[in-house]
């Protein structure tokens, strides 16, 4: 799975890779089902708000026959980016249980 990282307004401390290498296992964890068709692509995006003590997170998953899209806004950035990927792992489950489904009825 190809992961990309983009910040704007923070800096990388190792606090706030070790969150993001966290919730990237759990996501990889999940995807296991589509590495054997075409890579995935996982794409996330922090931003501070410069006047603010507010943080922006989203994440996009670039899936073979999807696109999977999660936002969230917090005070606190640890929050930001653990609501952010507990969406888009829920968004996840939902489509793998969807895709499952159909393959059965075949």
């Amino acid at each position: 799975m190809r992961v990309d990282v983009s910040m704007k307004n923070l800096e990388r401390t190792n606090t706030l890779n070790e969150i993001i290498d966290k919730n990237i296992k759990k996501v990889e964890k999940r995807v296991k089902l589509f590495k054997k068709e075409v890579p995935v692509h996982l794409s996330l995006h922090l931003e501070k708000n410069p006047h603010k003590s507010q943080y922006f997170a989203w994440v996009n998953l670039y899936l073979p026959f999807k696109v999977l899209r999660a936002e969230s806004t917090f005070s606190n950035v640890s929050r930001a980016i653990g609501e952010c990927f507990s969406a888009l792992i829920k968004q996840i489950d939902k489509f793998k249980h969807k895709l499952e489904k159909h393959l059965r009825k075949r």
